[in-house]
């Protein structure tokens, strides 16, 4: 009986830690950093503040940790992404559909990282492993330069900022864009956001190519 109540304390445990981590990412998504509040946090994940603080000794910890969880599956595709099966061409392009429909899928994230520039100077942005994002990109460009089918000229970390520049905005400007889509609210629909995502792929994959 004893074990029993351990078990389930520890599974009640895990469930309100991670009932915290959504509603802190919601949050950071609306507020950034500087702005969220652990009240909000509180309301929307049924607890208190003082339940917050007991699992997590900051709120700075919780962002950094709301980072981490967010990426974490990211960085384990991009780690494991196989950048020379198939062309180089077709490599990236499969690599960048894999991207977008995470960021389609995974809507705070883009909102979380445009915080992160403006108040954070990307102070946590530099300790989580988002480099891992961008290596792929650049081994694949240097792999089509040196195989005569993307142009010579490209520098391949500029490059990759500027690929992933159009793979985020879409996502990360989704309010102000939607008012150019009228009767449209949610412009990351499946089917408005797979014509963005097909559109932005044949431009990058056009202007990369020789």
């Amino acid at each position: 009986m004893a074990k029993t109540k351990i078990v389930s304390k520890q599974r009640d445990a895990e469930l309100t830690k991670k009932l915290i981590l959504d509603a802190a990412e919601s949050e950071f998504a609306r507020r950034g950093l500087l702005g969220a509040r652990t009240e909000d946090m509180a309301i929307a994940a049924d607890c208190t503040r003082a339940m917050i603080h007991y699992y997590f000794d900051s709120k700075e910890t919780l962002y950094r940790l709301v980072l981490e969880r967010m990426l974490s599956e990211q960085a384990k595709v991009a780690q494991g992404f196989d950048i020379n099966q198939g062309t180089p061409a077709e490599a990236l392009e499969r690599f960048l559909r894999i991207v977008m429909t995470d960021l389609r899928e995974n809507r705070n994230l883009p909102l979380i990282m445009l915080f992160e520039g403006i108040q954070n100077e990307g102070k946590f942005y530099k300790q989580i492993v988002i480099a891992a994002i961008y290596e792929p990109i650049q081994a694949m460009l240097e792999r089509g330069k040196k195989e005569g089918v993307f142009r010579s000229d490209i520098n391949s970390l500029h490059t990759a900022i500027n690929i992933m520049g159009a793979c985020l905005f879409y996502t990360m400007s989704r309010n102000n864009l939607a008012h150019m889509f009228e009767g449209t609210p949610d412009i990351l629909n499946k089917e408005l956001y797979d014509v963005h995502m097909e559109q932005a792929l044949q431009l990058i994959i056009t202007g990369v190519k020789n």
